[in-house]
């Protein structure tokens, strides 16, 4: 059983890093997405055989020894566990649970795990399940694609096709496109299975995105798009490595990530670049565009948040080990926005802050906050040197920040030294810190009053948080402040948002 930690005041703290040369002075507007605060911490009761997948409010997990478990989305808890061996990465849908055993094609119902239906395989799986609108496609070693009904598991047809599928296939419509390893990509009508028009690539294509065309990346370095209608190309792109995984779209942009560390930004329609990107891990997928920015995590101990106008790094979250897949997106507003899981079993669980944050001063001196306001102009540095760093960054990247850690008791000195055995998913705390300013928008002599605004600007999406005086304190105060910013800029920025949004007066503090 997991172990859930309610964590309505934990922190993952965001780096703070500088844009490239190129990003020049622009800024940019706050996130929708950020800041995240950890919704809840777990552990799987072994380690994950494949990527989870999720439905209803409730998350599965195929285990290596043979089990497969439900996870209450709501507060981590598991909910059923079945001994069950799974040899492909499940599907879910119509409150089914689709897993492949050895020989067979086992639905769960998602409530409760009872076998539904169970039907045999003929043969291995060589791609994950695929479920869309009542149709389940199995694709198998032999090199043949099965379409069955998602409700009984009956075969409806059943295709050769001359080599393996090592992708999953991508359903849009009444067709049904798959990448096949010698290099094709094949349109398929759905109801039937029969060709509908076949495209040749020069390497092994990955998963085909399809929406007014198609969008594909291949083994030969080069990113496609093809036409819908018969598979012609539009334009193509090449890079320094193969593409990996599906890629992720906006209006305007296509991104993909590729194995020489870069994650790309294409013009959807010309295929003229955008933006490049370096990753400082290796891709295991492409990027997830979740709200308003792209979401990343390869073979690594971090997710990084960037923004897709021009691949600017928003900021990045810490976890406890590698990661084993990509974070999962969740679309239902009720769940958290992102789960992830480590190669050792960790869960974690990502949402929007729920409370109004308090901090005492103790804590804000170790995170980098000021306990009282200060004046922003004695900061001793020479004549023009602040202001020249201040353009050096754009305002989001400051209100990139996550939630701040619940209140400590411990000194600051013991703070530091026992930093490393935080709780999962917290980072240890650091003695230096980029924040430089933040802005105060009330001083009050009750906490209520002071709650009733935070509540009020986290509602609008503004990082806030509560400083709270000790008892010895002569001013027994509680300050609301926004932030923590990099420069004043930043600062001023978000500060005019405030006096135009919400008609209020603000001073700039400057932070230790």
């Amino acid at each position: 059983m997991i172990d859930a930690i309610r964590c309505g005041f934990l922190a993952l703290l965001l780096g703070v890093l500088a844009p490239p040369a190129w990003a020049g002075q622009s800024t940019h507007p706050p996130s929708a997405l950020l800041p995240l605060e950890t919704r809840w911490d777990g552990a799987l009761p072994g380690a994950p055989a494949w990527a989870p997948v999720g439905a209803v409010g409730r998350l599965f997990a195929a285990l290596r020894d043979g089990r497969v478990v439900a996870v209450n989305l709501a507060d981590g808890e598991i909910v059923w566990t079945v001994d069950q061996v799974v040899v492909a990465q499940p599907a879910v849908g119509e409150g089914l649970l689709f897993v492949a055993a050895e020989g067979q094609l086992v639905a769960l119902d998602i409530l409760n795990g009872d076998q539904v239906w169970s039907v045999p395989l003929p043969g291995s799986l060589s791609a994950p399940l695929v479920w869309n609108r009542h149709w389940l496609i199995a694709t198998l070693e032999v090199g043949e694609l099965l379409a069955l009904r998602g409700d009984d598991g009956a075969t409806v047809w059943r295709r050769s096709l001359g080599a393996a599928v090592e992708v999953p296939p991508s359903l849009a419509g009444d067709r049904l496109y798959v990448s096949v390893t010698d290099g094709r990509v094949s349109a398929l009508r759905l109801l039937d299975g029969t060709t509908l028009w076949e495209r040749q690539l020069d390497g092994a294509p990955q998963q085909v995105l399809a929406l007014d065309d198609l969008f594909v990346g291949a083994a030969d370095n080069n990113f496609y798009r093809l036409s819908r209608v018969d598979g012609a190309e539009q334009w193509r792109w090449s890079t320094g490595g193969d593409i990996v995984g599906a890629p992720a779209v906006d209006e305007d942009r296509v991104f993909f990530s590729s194995r020489d560390n870069v994650i790309w930004a294409l013009d959807r329609a010309s295929g003229v670049q955008r933006w490049r990107r370096p990753l400082s891990a290796r891709p295991t997928a492409g990027p997830s565009y979740v709200r308003d920015l792209l979401v990343f995590g390869g073979l690594s101990r971090e997710i990084t948040f960037h923004d897709p106008s021009d691949g600017t790094l928003y900021g990045r979250v810490r976890v406890p080990t590698d990661l084993a897949f990509p974070p999962m997106h969740l679309t239902d507003p009720r769940d958290p926005t992102l789960v992830f899981v480590t190669g050792d079993g960790r869960l974690q669980a990502l949402g929007p802050p729920t409370v109004p944050r308090l901090l005492d001063p103790a804590t804000t001196a170790i995170l980098g906050k000021a306990p009282a306001p200060k004046d922003p102009t004695a900061d001793g540095d020479e004549p023009g040197a602040a202001q020249a760093a201040e353009a050096a960054l754009p305002v989001n990247e400051a209100l990139a920040a996550l939630s701040p850690p619940p209140p400590l008791t411990a000194q600051p000195a013991d703070l530091l030294t026992s930093a490393p055995a935080s709780p999962v998913g917290v980072p240890p705390v650091s003695t230096g810190s980029a924040a430089e300013f933040a802005i105060q928008v009330g001083v009050f002599g009750s906490e209520a009053e002071a709650t009733a605004m935070s509540n009020r600007l986290a509602a609008a999406d503004y990082p806030v948080y509560v400083v709270v005086p000790l008892p010895g304190d002569a001013e027994q105060v509680y300050r609301v402040r926004i932030g923590d910013f990099p420069d004043r800029a930043s600062a001023n920025t978000v500060g005019a948002r405030v006096t135009r949004d919400q008609a209020l007066d603000w001073d700039l503090v400057a932070l230790p």
